[in-house]
């Protein structure tokens, strides 16, 4: 029963990466490409290495009631101690709630929306670094250019849901320019 237990969860496992387009580096099209400044970075193979940001859709609806012409996401990221996302946007709108783990995120350009544990709603405006400790929470608009670090021994879980333009991606990198 154990040995059935292990390959529906690898064959899961397995589809849920290939549904969202992974790549052999574990990540997948349409979320912010990763890097990582610790050991094992994205784009690694082979014994011993490890992926910088897990990227797991869990659900996702076409043309949802209300919502004609978009799509809704359900994604999990779970991001590895020493590892840093690229700058990016989310076209449309993302959701996100920090699930377990402390997020190091930072605001280069616009506004995020950011709902504490407690409650408390603030905005933070670029350019801003700030932690986003489990519980907390954060919207970004379009064209708001941001990214997260985890800079401590432990993975940061985040639940996020993003409600896009039926076919765009889910994040798209960005190139930021230094003032001349």
């Amino acid at each position: 029963m154990r040995r059935w237990v292990g390959i529906v969860a690898a064959i899961a496992g397995v589809l849920a990466l290939s549904a969202c387009g992974a790549d052999t580096a574990g990540t997948a099209s349409g979320a912010a490409p990763a890097t990582s400044v610790g050991p094992g970075t994205t784009g690694a193979s082979g014994p011993g290495t490890t992926v910088a940001v897990q990227k797991d859709v869990l659900a996702r609806e076409v043309d949802p009631p209300g919502g004609a012409g978009s799509t809704l996401t359900l994604m999990r990221y779970t991001i590895a101690p020493g590892a840093q996302l690229s700058p990016h946007i989310h076209p449309g709108v993302q959701l996100a709630h920090i699930e377990s783990g402390t997020l190091t995120y930072t605001v280069v350009e616009g506004t995020a929306t950011v709902t504490r544990a407690g409650g408390t709603v603030e905005p933070v405006s670029a350019p801003a670094t700030i932690a986003l400790a489990t519980g907390d929470a954060v919207a970004e608009n379009d064209g708001m250019v941001h990214f997260g670090a985890n800079e401590t021994d432990e993975p940061v879980v985040i639940l996020a849901t993003l409600l896009t333009a039926d076919g765009e991606d889910l994040a798209v990198t960005v190139t930021t320019l230094a003032p001349t």
